[in-house]
């Protein structure tokens, strides 16, 4: 895996100023979750460093790199695909950092709407994402401060509620693949 501070000034190169303060609270959130909860900090670390490599790229540079890339584009990612951020990224490191671990590389794609096979890391890095510090919507606090009270699944299970409630009342599109993990969520199957 590459060092930490080499992966940070790569990220410097691709992010603004605001990207990477955002990208190192969510390495330093994502590290303090695994540490907690009896995981690997420094590949949470890196996973939470560089979740948002490609989160400058604008939606038809994403769909395009996506193509490119070979990663299958739904409708669902056309109508929206700032969300494709997470698996283009994913596979754009793979070739930056050849040496990255590939539990690393998933959970940095499945950081936006979930997967059918959420893993530990996968949910580090998603829970990072919605609860690092700079986060400040109604809820974060609160769950904020159930990390270590309660299981690593049960905050991953609140904090995705917490962020279908806010697209709901937002009244924004929700990908079918959030969908579709949530219902896992609830059905016991994620794990």
């Amino acid at each position: 895996m590459p060092p930490y501070d080499v992966a940070l000034t790569a990220l410097g190169a691709r992010l603004d100023e605001r990207g990477v303060r955002h990208s190192v609270s969510v390495a330093a959130m994502a590290a303090h979750l695994a540490d907690t909860y009896g995981l690997d900090s420094e590949a949470a670390r890196l996973a939470g460093l560089l979740h948002d490599w490609c989160k400058s790229m604008t939606g038809a540079e994403l769909l395009e790199r996506a193509g490119v890339l070979r990663i299958p584009v739904t409708d669902a990612d056309r109508a929206v695909p700032y969300l494709l951020h997470a698996p283009v990224a994913a596979a754009m490191l793979k070739r930056t950092f050849p040496g990255i671990d590939a539990a690393v590389l998933d959970a940095i794609g499945a950081h936006t709407y979930g997967s059918a096979t959420l893993t530990d890391l996968d949910m580090v890095v998603y829970i990072a994402d919605t609860l690092e510090p700079a986060r400040t919507h109604a809820g974060a606090g609160e769950l904020r401060e159930l990390v270590g009270v309660i299981s690593l699944e049960e905050l991953f299970t609140r904090t995705y509620a917490d962020s279908l409630r806010h697209l709901i009342e937002s009244r924004r599109r929700i990908h079918p693949e959030t969908v579709a993990t949530w219902n896992q969520i609830v059905g016991g199957e994620a794990r």
